[in-house]
């Protein structure tokens, strides 16, 4: 087993024990969740990390290691957690308001014993401490991170961990290559959408599968198409409308091509104008989207700060 800060992709769950399990059924098929219990948890209430993925509400799926921050697992071995990592629907053969009830429900399920009931069936006796809860996100997964603060009753999720977070719709400009290959046709957009089975749920799928797409409906202008257009569905509004979130830590690099950190910084500046709301965002110089994902705590003291605080929050 690989020490607990030097994980790799095909190492990264080797210290847990992993589930997987629905929360939900839509037309008679499954949104699943993923669960990681450390193999060498210790007796006593457990805090619950909640773990949003990744992939533009495109692609991604709970369980998907390479965009699971290696520092995770340190921080998850010493707190003595439980993660909890939901699917959900995906753009673009679901909506914006798909995706904000799959997470709706998601929660309803995790409070009301759905993951309590499901540990006790798998013969896990671990008591779950709902008065701990640190939701995270990684891109995407920022943004369900974020939505839950701004959604869930406060108090509910005592702090958010998003990193490099969508706040507003995807969009970025064209460019000649994308993952270091030719960019992929606009006409990608319709050609998918035309080859959609009616009643389909998709809410996983392993990358890079679909990235492709979740390029040309950024570069394209076409994401909001399917999304919806309804401002309230991103934090960088529905902030306006509630006027509050958890403590909250926010990384984002200052070249990122994938996720405006601009958005990142007018959410946060609304933020820090709410009183009463604890906000921080450590910008990255010269990192691009997803730069963090091999990122030590001895080895980047912005990360070992910023985690500090966030356990700080998060377990008090």
């Amino acid at each position: 087993m690989a020490p607990f800060d030097s994980t790799t992709p095909e190492t990264r769950f080797d210290s847990f024990d992993v589930y997987r399990t629905s929360y939900k059924k839509v037309n008679e098929q499954d949104v699943e969740v993923g669960i990681l219990v450390p193999k060498s948890l210790r007796p006593g209430t457990h805090p619950v990390l909640v773990k949003f993925h990744g992939g533009g509400l495109v692609t991604g799926d709970c369980l998907y290691a390479p965009w699971f921050a290696a520092y995770f697992v340190p921080l998850i071995h010493r707190t003595n957690a439980i993660v909890v990592s939901p699917n959900y629907r995906l753009v673009p053969e679901h909506s914006g308001a798909d995706i904000l009830e799959d997470l709706a429900d998601f929660w309803t399920w995790f409070r009301s014993g759905g993951l309590a009931s499901y540990l006790a069936s798998q013969g896990v006796a671990a008591e779950l401490d709902f008065d701990r809860v640190l939701a995270s996100g990684d891109s995407a997964g920022g943004y369900m991170a974020l939505m839950s603060g701004l959604l869930q009753p406060k108090g509910s999720i005592k702090a958010v961990l998003a990193q490099y977070p969508m706040t507003d719709s995807l969009r970025r400009e064209p460019s000649e290559l994308f993952v270091d290959l030719p960019s992929p046709p606009a006409g990608l957009v319709d050609e998918h959408v035309a080859a959609i089975k009616p009643g389909i749920v998709v809410s996983s799928c392993v990358p890079p599968a679909r990235m492709n797409l979740s390029y040309v409906l950024s570069a394209y202008g076409r994401y909001l198409e399917f999304f919806g257009k309804d401002k309230a569905m991103w934090p960088l509004y529905l902030v306006d409308e509630k006027r509050w979130l958890p403590p909250t830590w926010i990384h984002h690099g200052d070249v990122d091509t994938a996720v405006s950190i601009e958005d990142t910084k007018a959410f946060v500046g609304k933020c820090e104008k709410i009183e009463g709301v604890e906000i921080r965002l450590k910008i990255i110089k010269g990192q691009d989207h997803g730069f963090d994902t091999q990122a030590k705590e001895e080895e980047e003291p912005w990360l070992k700060e910023g985690l500090q605080w966030v356990e700080g929050k998060w377990l008090q």
